[in-house]
């Protein structure tokens, strides 16, 4: 028997008990990927285009959140209905039919001061929550990548995203309907209805982030305790 194993480690180049084991071994994967992988591309994406929308405002023609060389300030509706008889369109609807225009936009390509401050506070907000989110979420990452999950690092990423969340599920459509109802008002001679609604997948992603810190924190204080007995 001794010679029928020798042979296979002669042949093979190894010895058994290695390679089964080699074969037993189970490859540990990244438990934070792809999200991890995405989130970079993603980060790398914002920031880039962030600097070079910043560069081309101040070197060249572009502009950003209404200020540059060559802007045009615009605010639309996501919805407005009116009575065919009341109404003059380029076609006729019949009688009794409300005609609902899914997108009117007025813009000016000469905006006043006031016009441009009430086109950066309807634009900024949702500026801000795309690049908060995939800082604090790649923060949230590295902390878990380097120390663990169960970690208070981690955790406390995790809770402060998910309160932004929270609040920009609220805050964020209360600023873009006041700045926009503004700024319509400047370019139009009627106000315009506009509805407030909360940002809901924004407010129950923020209280699913919260409810995960806080399992991430019971579970860190278990495993010190378990390291304490041990």
């Amino acid at each position: 028997m001794a010679s029928f194993l020798d042979t296979i480690d002669f042949r093979y180049g190894g010895t058994v008990v290695d390679g089964v084991a080699k074969k037993r071994a189970i490859k540990v994967r990244n438990p934070l990927e792809p999200l991890m992988t995405f989130n970079w591309m993603v980060l790398c994406l914002v920031l880039g285009g962030f600097v070079w929308d910043i560069f081309d405002t101040l070197f060249g023609g572009g502009s950003i959140l209404g200020y540059g060389h060559q802007v045009a300030v615009c605010a639309d509706t996501g919805g407005m209905g009116a009575r065919a008889d009341s109404t003059d369109w380029l076609f006729q609807p019949r009688a009794g039919v409300t005609v609902d225009a899914t997108h009117v936009r007025l813009c000016t390509d000469k905006p006043s001061a006031g016009q441009r401050w009430w086109y950066t506070l309807d634009s900024l907000p949702g500026t801000v929550t795309l690049i908060g989110v995939v800082v604090i979420t790649f923060l949230a990452l590295t902390s878990a990548h380097r120390k663990g999950l169960y970690t208070p690092g981690f955790a406390a990423r995790l809770r402060l995203l998910g309160w932004f969340l929270v609040v920009d599920s609220v805050l964020r459509p209360t600023v873009e309907v006041y700045a926009s109802g503004k700024l319509w008002t400047s370019l139009a001679a009627g106000p315009i209805d506009r509805q407030w609604n909360v940002v809901w997948i924004y407010l129950f992603a923020g209280l699913a982030l919260l409810s995960l810190a806080r399992i991430m924190r019971v579970g860190n204080a278990m495993r010190e305790d378990l390291e304490g007995v041990v």
